[in-house]
């Protein structure tokens, strides 16, 4: 079979000098001639190499350029083949009239890079610059500092230093002798002129009966007047005494 007549418009595309690997499909044949002519539109600038498509697994190749079609009849294009036996960087060629639209994103989808439609009928693209199942070493970015200052040190400056907010006289711990009355002095004992209702407490008795003047102390401080000795102490019944545990 003689070559396609789109094969002498790729010329344009390969490079000024190398090599190329023409794919012919099993059940086309072709004669010493037809191998001459396709030799003679790309030599001498160019060495061809033709391979069956059925033999195209068996080694590998060291062309700059494989061409897919380049005798007639659309090919069925065995992608993962191609990237295993052609070097690193070739230049794939397709030459199909019929799949030539979805070539491109099919060259995308199997690990190509910049696919061209150049035309109804040509398509190009390349193999990535390494080596299929190549594998390098990924050195992860430094982590940024979350809490770094904008200012820079000198805005520590301006920082707090939360111990200085306690005085010597808050981290003295409290004398019970300093409780003259009450539960918290040291002799636990009302003083002589106890007004808290703790010297009433130790004898038993009730504590003095406060009188209110508006009548509403037991409402809570809501309703209690600025003078109220109910005032502070938690909402009680009326007639209740009010304790508080201390």
């Amino acid at each position: 079979m003689a070559p396609s007549a789109s094969l002498s418009s790729i010329k344009a595309l390969l490079p000024a000098s190398g090599s190329l690997l023409l794919v012919r499909p099993n059940e086309v044949g072709v004669t010493k001639d037809d191998i001459v002519a396709v030799q003679s539109i790309f030599k001498p600038e160019h060495d061809v190499t033709i391979q069956l498509d059925s033999l195209l697994d068996s080694k590998t190749y060291d062309n700059d350029v494989i061409v897919y079609g380049a005798f007639g009849v659309n090919p069925a294009v065995d992608f993962e083949v191609t990237q295993r036996v052609m070097k690193p960087g070739s230049m794939v060629i397709i030459l199909d009239s019929s799949a030539n639209a979805s070539l491109s994103v099919d060259f995308l989808i199997n690990g190509f890079i910049e696919p061209k439609t150049l035309s109804d009928t040509i398509t190009t693209a390349r193999l990535t610059p390494h080596s299929l199942g190549a594998a390098t070493t990924v050195t992860p970015a430094a982590a940024p500092k979350v809490w770094k200052l904008a200012g820079g040190a000198d805005d520590l400056d301006d920082l707090i230093d939360p111990d200085e907010l306690l005085t010597e006289e808050d981290k003295t711990v409290p004398d019970k002798k300093t409780y003259t009355c009450g539960p918290k002095s040291e002799k636990k004992k009302a003083c002589k002129n106890c007004s808290c209702g703790f010297a009433e407490e130790l004898a038993g008795a009730p504590p003095p009966a406060v009188k209110s003047a508006c009548g509403s102390c037991y409402l809570g401080d809501a309703f209690r007047c600025a003078s109220c000795p109910y005032l502070g102490m938690p909402a009680f019944k009326p007639g209740e005494s009010v304790k508080l545990a201390l």
